[in-house]
């Protein structure tokens, strides 16, 4: 049977203020005492007014065009009504009628970078969240910090076909909110939160089969399992001859299973209409050229131009778009001249095998950007060899200290050996293993690598592999 799905996806803002008030955004609840970020609008007290707040605003805009998406200069609030013990008003402020930001698409990558895909937004509008309940010791207790915390959520069109289709574009979609400053997007500080829209049908001029919403997904491995189980549990259904209601559901991943949470509610169950205390949204010229001023970096154009202008392969894009500030630091290299492939080689090897090692970022490296580029362009000029090179960044890596200080202590910069100079080194290793010369004589070929390592030794690194093993050869004949 053929899998459908969309996908509603809630994005929490990196801005400084709450939604409709001035209290802090926090980020990281963690450490944060309860009920500290809180005020007579979050916690919904009598004769208290919502008033938007401009830099949540700002963030929704530039989300928006980050998504391609038609930025409406009117649009308006909405009041969605229903009663559950998380929400202090009885309502949520969100935007069902006319949001800010309506349809459009945004493209990604498939088969490590080598497939492009394209879906479609309905539409990515603004929301504020809930307060949080505790549940200890047999009591319910509340915490206001979160309540009022802007949310943008996106609904994209049922466009998904496959697993692989929802996970790499959530992956896109959580590099575009991170590299343009507009949220931190941690799934497991549900800072991202999905719910994921699930039907099967037999075949494409089927209509759409009954929808199951999955609810309390907060990884992109439980996203794909949850999306598995229940297209199995729906197909077993069809297979049974069985029917069943739009529902939601909830997801308990330690038990691989999940649960029945409510019948699905249409928009009127929650008896909408448009949020009095708020007027309509009117996008001023000042904030319209704000926008169009503001540069946004797309990650899938950067992965086009990875892949098909320099020819990178799936290890360096993945080093450079796993962090926005390891992009930067390349993008900082590469502007002072040094080959692209030059620069992504020592990126993704060995500096990223460094910060995951040592659970650092890039911005912990010693040497500055410009000793980084220094030593690069002696690499570009071929002036040093590939063991030589390695050995510089892994003295970097060790020792902070700079290339140029390495390459003096190692001799690196002395004149080049001769051919006769060399044979004779050459010829010194070999009488000081007349053993190991004998081996060799009887077919022991592969003692040639302790020969050449030795020589490596005596030269400083100073000469190739292949042309110390040429000598040998030459020696052992």
């Amino acid at each position: 049977m053929l899998l459908t799905i969309g996908l509603e996806i809630h994005i929490k803002l990196k801005s400084e203020h709450k939604m409709f008030c001035l209290c802090k955004n926090e980020q990281n609840f963690e450490g944060v005492l309860p009920n500290t970020n809180i005020c007579p609008v979050c916690t919904a007290q009598p004769g208290a007014l919502p008033v938007l707040s401009e830099d949540v605003l700002e963030k929704a805009l530039l989300l928006g065009k980050a998504l391609h998406c038609k930025i409406n200069e009117v649009s308006s609030f909405d009041r969605k009504s229903y009663f559950y013990p998380d929400s202090p008003m009885g309502y949520q402020i969100t935007q069902l009628y006319h949001p800010t930001n309506t349809e459009w698409k945004v493209s990604f990558f498939l088969d490590n970078y080598v497939t492009e895909r394209t879906v479609h937004i309905q539409d990515a509008h603004m929301e504020n969240d809930t307060w949080k309940m505790i549940h200890t010791w047999g009591q319910a207790l509340i915490d206001f910090n979160r309540s009022g915390t802007p949310l943008v959520e996106i609904v994209t069109k049922p466009d998904f076909t496959t697993t692989e289709e929802v996970i790499e574009f959530l992956k896109e979609l959580q590099r575009l909110v991170r590299f343009n400053d507009i949220g931190d997007a941690d799934l497991e500080k549900w800072q991202m939160r999905v719910d994921v829209n699930i039907s099967v049908r037999k075949s494409e001029k089927d209509p759409f089969g009954t929808r199951v919403e999955v609810k309390n997904i907060n990884s992109f491995g439980m996203i794909k399992r949850a999306i598995e189980h229940e297209q199995a549990r729906q197909e077993k259904l069809y297979a049974a001859g069985e029917t069943f209601t739009q529902q939601t559901r909830g997801r308990d991943d330690a038990k691989s299973e999940s649960y029945l949470m409510r019948s699905k509610e249409d928009a009127l169950d929650y008896k909408y209409f448009p949020e009095p205390d708020l007027p309509e949204l009117r996008l001023n010229d000042e904030t319209i050229k704000r926008l169009n001023d503001k540069e946004i970096v797309i990650p899938h154009d950067l992965i086009k131009k990875f892949t098909q202008e320099y020819g990178f392969n799936k290890e360096y894009v993945n080093a450079l778009i796993s962090d926005k500030a390891v992009l930067d630091y390349f993008t900082n290299i590469t502007d002072k001249k040094i080959d692209a492939k030059l620069v992504a080689k020592r990126i993704a090897w060995p500096i990223a095998a460094w910060m995951k090692e040592n659970f650092t970022s890039i911005g912990s490296l010693k040497f500055t950007d410009g000793q980084f580029a220094e030593f690069l362009s002696k690499a570009q000029a071929g002036s040093l060899m590939e063991n030589q090179l390695k050995v510089i960044m892994n003295e970097m890596l060790s020792t902070w200290k700079n290339p140029e200080e390495i390459i003096k202590e190692k001799w690196f910069d002395a004149p080049a050996i001769g051919t006769k100079e060399l044979e004779l080194l050459a010829k010194e290793v070999l009488e000081s293993n007349p053993t190991i010369v004998e081996q060799y004589k009887w077919g022991k070929t592969t003692t040639i690598g302790f020969f050449i390592g030795q020589l490596m030794k005596k030269t400083w690194g100073k000469v190739s592999p292949k042309i110390a093993q040429e000598v040998f050869e030459k020696l052992l004949r």
